[in-house]
């Protein structure tokens, strides 16, 4: 568990994400122990998110809100990364992305282990505000401002990490481009290689990448949001009896307007 925090810390102050540890790629982010954190992370989120339902219910199934609060906080994130991956891979290797799958997995895993991270620390914020009110619908509202501040910066995160690495793949690559080979000749070792023998990655490429993670973002954002809606509840509406699931109807824009009408107009 130490050596985990450790290496969140290290991912949390841009140490395993800077040009330096990426000039040799991603093997050094580790899966393993990432998702695990982020496993951890949600946890701790979910026992914030739970606690509502602790404090304003009356009935037994008060803490089955909480266990069940807890155990879909991480799997929010998992499944909405399993839906997407696969269109972010495609779109990837489509456009001539130089990005394998484990390395885009890394990557990402990273940026949910970052999301999650920044979610827990504001768990406390939570939890004050929790027994502080029993407005529902504030909660509820509360908990969507959390959520799209800690993936902001998740995803602004994946932005700026996919951005750091092709830097750094560029300057490892650049001086080999440039060296030439030792039994050329002045005229041979000077010559302007032809664009297609060009080193990559390019300025096309570099910009096809971005714009490839940027497009995704917005349907991971759109993915994850209704996943959450699908999930639902995890706060647990105190008037409403325990269910693991509620009925599909809506989605997650829906609510959050009628939401927010009815704790304006309530």
């Amino acid at each position: 568990m130490r050596a985990w925090l450790k290496e969140l810390d290290e991912l949390l102050r841009g140490r395993s994400t800077s040009r330096e540890a990426l000039a040799e790629g991603t093997a050094h982010l580790r899966l393993a122990p990432l998702v695990w954190t982020s496993i951890a992370l949600g946890l701790v989120y979910g026992v914030f998110m739970g606690i509502f339902a602790v404090a304003n219910r009356d009935d037994p199934h008060r803490w089955l809100q909480l266990l069940a609060t807890m155990v879909k906080l991480p799997a929010l994130f998992l499944f909405t990364l399993v839906v997407t991956f696969p269109s972010l891979y495609v779109f990837s290797a489509l456009l001539g992305v130089r990005l394998g799958p484990v390395d885009t997995l890394r990557l990402l895993v990273a940026a949910i282990a970052v999301n999650l991270a920044v979610l827990a620390s504001l768990g406390p914020i939570t939890g004050f505000f929790t027994v502080s009110t029993t407005s529902y619908h504030f909660m509820k509202l509360l908990n969507v401002l959390f959520f799209a501040i800690a993936g902001t910066i998740g995803l602004g995160f994946l932005l700026n990490t996919l951005r750091r690495l092709e830097e750094a793949q560029g300057v490892e690559q650049a001086p080999a481009a440039e060296a030439g080979n030792p039994g050329e000749g002045p005229d041979e070792a000077g010559a302007e290689a032809p664009p297609n023998l060009v080193p990559w990655p390019l300025p096309p490429r570099k910009t096809r990448a971005r714009t490839v993670f940027q497009v995704w973002v917005v349907l991971y954002a759109v993915v994850g949001a209704q996943m959450g809606w699908i999930l639902r509840p995890f706060i647990g509406d105190p008037e409403l009896p325990f269910v693991w699931f509620r009925g599909r109807e809506a989605n997650i824009f829906i609510d959050f307007f009628r939401t927010l009408g009815e704790l304006l107009g309530g």
